[in-house]
């Protein structure tokens, strides 16, 4: 039915009913486990229909948890990221006397140190537990938030903002994939402990409380100019960071609580050993391996397969096209049209609502489909006509919010390349594990030369060139999926080969024993005969 068909199994039902009873002793917990495979047409939001009412708690017990502090650490993130947008615009500008490419080099600065800090944040991570490290880096990363109130320059700014985005390298990484060289899968994100039709909805969910986290920021800073800019002597783009350190806090505490140890190495409290090993069975119901040994042969592995460099460039693209317009980019023109420092930051949270509502639905519905394709499609369709309409520029306001709005539609392609990477690398754990972080890294990397070179503030709020160059990356950005589709397919179709291949191999070499079985019977059964006969004339054999 859809572009990522699953092929269903056999039914339970046409299962042999003769089964070898073992004594309850040696009976281990993953015996008792039982795992959905039916795949139902019927739609459905959640929870996929047949599913036993173990895995349902299972999986309740997963997003209570898992997803809840994924979505937690993710909010306070991109609440930092946009304060910087927002606090630009409510004050800082004017205080601070910036009136360069002040913003850019902040947002810039930041980025390298996010770029930077990957290395050593893995390194750490094959080190430390991250159910140690992530609440530790959670700390860190508050307290240089919290000191971004006290600066007078941007040059104070560039240093902290280094300083965040270096300790936030733990944050993708982390919530994705943290493997030991030694040891096997390591990790707190959906892609390590949910199943292929679960995963669309939860990344969808996991990147919208980013998103929201835009929504909140715009929010916080207009609640903060009207009620306590000036309190305490403290302006009120100064107290953003401050609140934003609040609410951090309380993450370090649900860290350190709610984070699952390794899932192949030890039980977590708040699962049973039964549920652990369901956890390890559903993800071989979807053929999803652990993560092994890091040797020479990974890098010929993800530099040879198709996987990391097709899916790389399109992550790339996505990056391009995310660049310009953006919230903060419709924050620079509500200011350069004399709009109120409230209206400045509230008006754009409707890009981020728009955003939430899409991915969620969209998420959803890739599931029940089974196929992201429809989805990216009308993606790109909006993407091309907000670019074409920035580019015309002189539409009329009514025109300039509506091309603001529905670019919000390209936050949602975050989760989907994401959860089709999870797809197309779900048989080589370690390879998969690269190119996840390769995606996040690569593309940033990219966004931070195009917003330098494309998007200056100095060109706000018009962008002459960046709106054009968006325009001409969302077009790449439609051409490059029938290439995505074309690798895929063509995957799929070696692997289907290769089922059928080796199902074929099984059952000769099943038919073969038969074979061998029967002919051994029947000659104890001529020997048997020969034994009578001979019993019969009263010779002894």
């Amino acid at each position: 039915m859809g572009f990522f068909r699953k092929e269903t199994g056999p039914s339970r039902e046409d299962e042999p009913t003769e089964r070898v009873e073992e004594p309850q002793a040696t009976r281990s917990p993953a015996e008792d486990v039982i795992i959905s495979s039916k795949a139902n047409d019927k739609f459905y939001f959640w929870t996929r229909p047949g599913t036993t009412k173990e895995e349902k708690k299972l999986v309740q017990k997963l997003d209570l948890a898992i997803l809840t502090f994924c979505c937690l650490t993710f909010f306070a993130k991109d609440l930092d990221r946009n304060n910087i947008n927002n606090a630009y615009v409510s004050g800082m500008k004017e205080d601070l006397g910036l009136y360069g490419n002040e913003l850019n080099w902040m947002v810039t600065w930041f980025q390298v140190g996010y770029i930077v800090g990957q290395i050593p944040s893995q390194i750490l991570l094959t080190k430390i537990s991250p159910r140690w490290y992530l609440p530790a880096a959670e700390f860190l990363w508050a307290f240089f938030v919290l000191f971004l109130y006290k600066c007078e320059n941007a040059q104070q700014i560039y240093a902290l903002r280094f300083c965040v985005g270096f300790v936030e390298a733990a944050s993708w990484p982390g919530l994705h994939f943290m493997g030991k060289s030694q040891l096997p899968l390591k990790s707190t994100h959906i892609g390590t402990w949910y199943r292929n039709h679960e995963i669309n909805k939860r990344s969808g969910i996991f990147t919208a409380s980013g998103i929201a986290a835009t929504m909140f920021s715009g929010y916080i800073q207009a609640g903060i100019y009207q009620t306590i800019d000036g309190h305490l002597g403290i302006r009120g783009w100064r107290w953003l960071f401050i609140i934003d350190f609040l609410i951090t806090c309380p993450m370090v505490i649900i860290g350190l609580i709610i984070i699952p140890n390794p899932l192949y190495e030890k039980g977590t409290w708040w699962m049973t050993e039964k549920e652990r090993q369901m956890c390890m069975k559903r993800l071989e119901a979807d053929n999803r391996q652990p993560l092994g040994h890091f040797d020479k042969s990974l890098f010929k592995r993800v530099l040879g397969r198709w996987h990391f460099w097709i899916l790389c460039t399109w992550f790339s693209l996505m990056y391009f096209v995310y660049q310009a317009p953006t919230t903060s980019t419709m924050a620079l023109w509500l200011k350069a049209e004399k709009y109120s420092v409230p209206d400045v930051n509230n008006l754009p949270t409707v890009y981020s609502a728009i955003s939430i509502v899409f991915m969620v639905v969209s998420g959803a519905y890739n599931d029940w489909r089974g196929s992201q394709v429809e989805s990216v499609i009308l993606i790109c369709m909006t993407q091309i006509v907000s670019e074409a309409m920035l580019v015309a520029w002189n539409l009329g306001k009514p025109a300039h919010f509506f091309a603001f709005y529905i670019a919000g539609t390209i936050q949602s392609l975050f989760p989907i390349i994401v959860s089709w990477t999870h797809r197309v690398c779900s048989r080589d754990a370690e390879e998969r594990a690269i190119v996840i972080g390769a995606l996040n890294s690569i593309g940033l990397a990219q966004g931070t030369w195009w917003n330098q070179v494309f998007v200056p503030t100095v060109e706000a709020p018009r962008f002459y060139r960046g709106y054009r160059a968006g325009l001409a990356a969302s077009l790449a950005l439609s051409a490059w999926l029938p290439v995505v589709m074309w690798f895929t397919r063509r995957q799929e179709k070696q692997e289907k080969n290769d089922t059928i291949s080796s199902q074929v191999i099984e059952g000769s070499e099943h038919d073969t024993e038969e074979g061998r079985a029967s002919l051994e019977k029947r000659r104890a059964a001529a020997n048997l005969t020969e034994q009578d006969k001979a019993n019969e004339a009263g010779i002894v054999m």
